[in-house]
């Protein structure tokens, strides 16, 4: 374009000079008839145009050159520029045919993402509901687990209590099973299996009998050689191949959870029967077990404390021993209840002999105070009073003290003795109701506790006769009775000692109120 517009403008440079030309011919032509020395002039003029025309038409000659130049090169540019148009239009077909082949592999791969996504998708939930299912099952798992290795721990505390036969090796087995479950990577199902072997063994143990010579583990003669008689676990009975010694293994129906107990304290006949029973069961046969003796054992079907106490050979309990059996009945409470007896009869006998002592004067002293104070020997009658060290002493010493002032003085000073020497004598007082009050409240403790126990152990062990209900509950009482045979004397000696107090105060108010109006009776004339 910059080359178009400089040949234009060499055309119309061209075309202006042509034109100048022809005006001076023009007026050469017009001024040649006129005068020779303007023609002479015309003439070096026109020589002169000549000479700028030549220079004019090399000019002209030269941008012609130069336009053509200018020509030659547009061209050459405006066939570049096409076949720069040429090569974008190659460019641009071939792009969009690469871009028509990009959107077909596009379109192709959307589809098969698309799929892929809903597969991942179809995937993802598969794998959330197997995740769920395994933490559902986790969780089963680790219940199952809990629950397992809490009955382990619960059947091995109940082991202690329970029939001795055959403990050791329960409580071996048992104690391996908990410890496997206390691993951090438990084995389940291995506890399980003990658990349940375990369960097996005793039950089987329950519906089974046995009899034979054995090395006896337990009750009151270990390590001997006995003769063995066990029938379930209701009835096993030992007699020592040494000496005959018979004992006999019974349930008790205690309420601390000791269900089995040794009882080698049998009547003699029913001692007999027993050693009879043991020996016969030792050596009897299949072919003579029918003609071998009947003998009566105890079986303590009800499994409570009935076949006990009428096995047992009885003695008179002394009054100490009925103390001690009924203060263990009432179990661990008692304790805190003999403390709370013994604190209050410290209580009462201290406050007794301090009322005893800060309360009360004696004849000789009340005649020699009375003399003095007729002598008018206030003084001596002061010191009498310092020299007792009671309560009424130190009343009637606040008024002496100011026998030499006057009324209003005594008066002050009897108010400050008076409120300085009754909290002494009601001290403690406070402490003493409430051990009274304390004390049934301890008892009734005693008796949810035991209430409380009876019950666990109903719910364990099972009972089948009121007697057994009845007896827990007189045994859970127990702490109820020695609460109130505590609280009901101590709420009587606070009634007596606090009546007390009130005659001391009493007769503090009527002594000095009258020694101050013997003293001062003139004043009070006047």
């Amino acid at each position: 374009m910059k080359c178009l517009n400089f040949t234009l403008r060499a055309f119309n440079f061209r075309a202006g000079l042509f034109a100048l030309l022809l005006l001076v011919f023009a007026s050469s032509a017009f001024a040649w008839g006129s005068k020779s020395k303007e023609d002479d002039q015309a003439r070096v003029r026109d020589s002169l145009k000549t000479v700028e025309l030549k220079n004019l038409q090399r000019e002209v000659d030269a941008l012609t050159r130069i336009r053509l130049q200018k020509a030659d090169s547009l061209e050459k540019l405006e066939a570049s520029h096409w076949a720069k148009r040429y090569a974008e239009s190659q460019l641009t077909e071939e792009h969009q045919t690469e871009t028509r082949e990009l959107d077909g592999r596009y379109s192709k791969l959307s589809t098969d993402l698309g799929r892929v996504t809903e597969e991942v998708m179809a995937s993802k939930d598969v794998t959330n509901d197997a995740e769920e299912k395994a933490k559902s099952d986790e969780s089963a798992y680790d219940a199952l687990h809990t629950q397992i290795r809490l009955s382990v721990e619960k059947t091995l505390g109940d082991v202690t209590g329970d029939y001795p036969v055959g403990m050791s090796d329960r409580l071996v087995h048992l104690k391996n099973a908990q410890m496997e479950a206390d691993k951090k990577n438990p084995n389940t199902l291995s506890v399980t299996r003990a658990f349940i072997e375990d369960l097996l063994l005793r039950h089987e143990m329950t519906y089974t009998q046995t009899s034979g010579k054995v090395v006896s583990q337990v009750g009151t003669r270990p390590d001997v050689n006995v003769n063995r008689l066990r029938l379930g676990t209701v009835f096993l009975g030992e007699v020592a191949m040494d000496d005959g010694t018979v004992q006999a293994l019974l349930r008790t129906g205690a309420l601390q959870g000791k269900v089995f107990e040794w009882n080698a304290n049998l009547p003699p006949e029913l001692a007999s029967n027993v050693r009879a029973a043991v020996n016969a069961a030792g050596s009897a046969s299949a072919e003579n077990a029918a003609s071998a003796p009947q003998v009566t054992i105890p079986l303590d079907v009800l499994q409570n404390k009935a076949v006990k106490n009428s096995i047992s050979e009885t003695k008179e309990l002394t009054t100490k021993e009925k103390f001690l059996d009924w203060f263990h009945k009432g179990g661990i409470v008692m304790y805190p209840l003999l403390l709370a007896a013994l604190f209050a009869i410290l209580l009462c006998l201290e406050r007794f002999f301090t009322l005893m002592h800060r309360g009360h004067l004696s004849k000789r002293f009340m005649k020699k105070f009375e003399k003095l104070l007729r002598d008018a020997r206030y003084e001596e009658a002061a010191n009498l009073c310092l020299k007792k060290e009671t309560s009424l002493s130190m009343v009637l010493f606040a008024v002496v003290n100011k026998a030499d002032e006057n009324r209003d003085a005594a008066e002050k000073s009897l108010q400050e003795a008076l409120l300085r020497e009754q909290p002494k004598l009601e001290r403690r007082m406070g402490l003493l109701a409430a051990v009274g009050t304390i004390a049934p409240l301890l008892g009734l403790l005693g008796t949810v506790t035991g209430i409380i126990t009876l019950f666990t152990v109903i719910t364990e062990v099972g009972t089948n006769d009121a007697r057994v209900l009845a007896g827990g509950i007189s045994e859970a009482l127990v702490t109820t009775e020695a609460g109130l045979v505590i609280a009901i004397p101590v709420m009587i000696l606070h009634g007596l000692l606090s009546e007390k107090i009130e005659r001391v105060v009493s007769e503090m108010y009527v002594q000095s109120t009258a020694l101050l109006n013997r003293i001062f009776h003139e004043d009070k004339v006047a």
